[in-house]
C-alpha cells in the first residue's frame, strides 16, 4: 500500500469548503487495534471535512465488524462496530491522516466483556462443557468443601476489629 487509505489531501477542502468521506481499507492496516479479538473484513470511513476559518474539521464514524470469544462459554462471536470520529487540523499542514484516528475510536470500542446471549451459563467448571449446550449434571458451584475464595460464606466469620457501639 503506498498512499494510506484513510489520508485525505486537503487541496479540494480549501478551494470548496468540504470534501465527503466515503472510503475503506482492510483490516490488516489496524493489527494492534485490539487487545484481544480480532477484526473481520474491511473498515470503512464516512463523514465529511469542512473548511472552519484556517482549519480542516473531519465529523463521521469508522465501522466494521469484529470477532471475538464470548466472555462465559467462549463460543465464538462476530458483530458489527461503530465508533465515531471528530478531527481538526490546520487546513495548510498538508493531508489528513485519520489512521491513528480510527486506530483509537477502534481501542476504545472494544466492549470489556462480550456475552453471546444475556443468559449465557459459561463453562461447566468441572467438566468444562458448555452449559448453554449440554446439561452435565455437574453443580452450578465448583466442587470443594467452600471454605476457599468465594467458599460458604456462613462458614467464614472474621473477628470484628472494631468495637460495636452500644446501642441501648
Amino acid at each position: 500500500m503506498s498512499a494510506p487509505d484513510f489520508q485525505f489531501p486537503l487541496t479540494e477542502v480549501k478551494e470548496n469548503g468540504q470534501l465527503a468521506v466515503n472510503a475503506k481499507t482492510a483490516s490488516a492496516t489496524f493489527p494492534d487495534a485490539l487487545s484481544e479479538g480480532a477484526l473481520v473484513g474491511p473498515v470503512f470511513l464516512n463523514g465529511m471535512i469542512l473548511a472552519v476559518d484556517d482549519e480542516a474539521s473531519f465529523t463521521g464514524e469508522a465501522k466494521g465488524r469484529w470477532k471475538f470469544e464470548c466472555t462465559r462459554c467462549l463460543k465464538p462471536l462476530e458483530q458489527e462496530w461503530r465508533a465515531p470520529i471528530e478531527v481538526m487540523v490546520p487546513i495548510d499542514g498538508g493531508p489528513m491522516d485519520l489512521t491513528d484516528e480510527v486506530r483509537q475510536s477502534i481501542a476504545l470500542a472494544q466492549p470489556m466483556k462480550l456475552v453471546c446471549k444475556p443468559d449465557c451459563k459459561g463453562l461447566c467448571p468441572t467438566c468444562k462443557k458448555n452449559r448453554n449446550d449440554v446439561a452435565c449434571g455437574h453443580s452450578a458451584a465448583p466442587e470443594g468443601d467452600g471454605s476457599g475464595p468465594g467458599g460458604n460464606l456462613e462458614q467464614t466469620h472474621k473477628p470484628r476489629l472494631t468495637p460495636r457501639p452500644n446501642k441501648g
